[in-house]
């Protein structure tokens, strides 16, 4: 069974979606994105500093993909 994520960055306009099975990202284009009301609301509730999670338990956003960066983050922000 095919699965999808719709993915965007706090502060950027772009959205990106993730095809697990085929395990490709691609950004979403203004003709994809045109006509649906669902796309219409994320971006005016993103537009507004609303985060949407819906179907995941974590994300993280990273610069990096090192050990250390990795170490960080499972940590916990309270935790050196």
């Amino acid at each position: 069974m095919a699965k999808y994520f719709i993915v965007g960055e706090a502060g950027k306009d772009e959205l990106w979606l993730v095809d697990v099975q085929s395990k490709s990202v691609e950004q979403l284009t203004d003709a994809d994105l045109q006509g649906s009301d669902f796309f219409k609301d994320v971006k005016e509730a993103r537009k507004n500093g609303v985060s949407v999670v819906k179907g995941i338990n974590i994300a993280v956003a990273t610069d990096s993909r090192s050990a250390a960066d990795t170490k960080m983050h499972s940590n916990g922000p309270d935790k050196k």
